[in-house]
């Protein structure tokens, strides 16, 4: 990393930085725009049990990077070069100051402003590694949400995220994403259909006694069937406390 910057000149009115516990990184979100939550938090670690030991010089890009919680976290805790694709300018413009106040140097964090399901020529497929937080609801289910193009289906489905991951990868490559746990069918459906084989499966619950309510899936381009269950993620324990693997990730174990 370079030099990190002065935060408060990179700030604009109605943003923060945050702290992310993890290696003095930070943040710049904006409460009014949707900001990242726990579930970006386990894919990033799901992610990285496999990332970690990645060679120097890959390629990861990340599908509707947001604010660029993952991305940070990939560009710190690997040795890949991480490309950020995001629909929505003002988030990518958050994203590349994030990017100056952590001293990422330009090939490390490349922030793409574009639809990934249609960007044309601005995304040259050839990756190594995809991750996505895609959007979870369908438009149908309910009101008129705020940060529709986050978690609602308006810009891009399930079957629209997986098919530009398989489009972007390499042969062998591999895509980490998470979905509802409730909708894992439709995910696999779309793996399906796009040449993506579904080879790491773990579900997350949010206490002990509730059944999972998120599926993290590891599929790979061209790969043979054959699916791996996991055990199960539980975020916090009987008194309310996080578990021993999630406080690890923060520092607390």
């Amino acid at each position: 990393m370079t030099e990190t910057c002065d935060e408060k000149s990179l700030l604009n009115e109605g943003e923060r930085v945050d702290d992310l516990q993890s290696k003095g990184l930070k943040l710049i979100q904006a409460p009014a725009f949707f900001c990242f939550g726990t579930d970006s938090v386990l894919l990033t670690h799901y992610a990285l049990d496999a990332l970690k030991t990645a060679k120097s010089g890959g390629k990861l890009i990340d599908l509707g990077a947001g604010s660029g919680f993952i991305s940070v976290m990939l560009a710190a805790h690997t040795r890949l070069d991480i490309t950020a694709v995001e629909i929505d300018a003002a988030q990518c413009s958050r994203l590349e100051r994030s990017a100056l106040i952590n001293g990422f140097p330009p090939s490390k964090l490349t922030v793409v402003n574009a639809d990934y399901t249609s960007s044309g020529g601005a995304l040259t497929p050839g990756f190594d590694y995809a991750v996505a937080n895609p959007p979870y609801f369908k438009l149908e289910s309910g009101g008129a949400p705020t940060h529709a193009t986050a978690t609602h289906e308006e810009s891009a489905d399930i079957l629209g995220v997986c098919g530009a991951a398989s489009r972007l990868l390499k042969f062998g490559g591999k895509f980490f994403f998470c979905f509802p746990a409730s909708r894992i069918a439709e995910a696999f459906r779309a793996l399906d259909v796009i040449g993506l084989e579904p080879k790491k499966l773990r579900f997350c619950a949010s206490t002990p006694t509730k059944k999972p309510y998120l599926a993290l899936i590891t599929a790979i381009k061209g790969a043979k069937p054959g699916l791996d269950i996991e055990k199960e993620l539980v975020i916090t324990d009987e008194s309310g406390g996080y578990t021993d693997e999630v406080a690890a990730w923060y520092g607390e174990k």
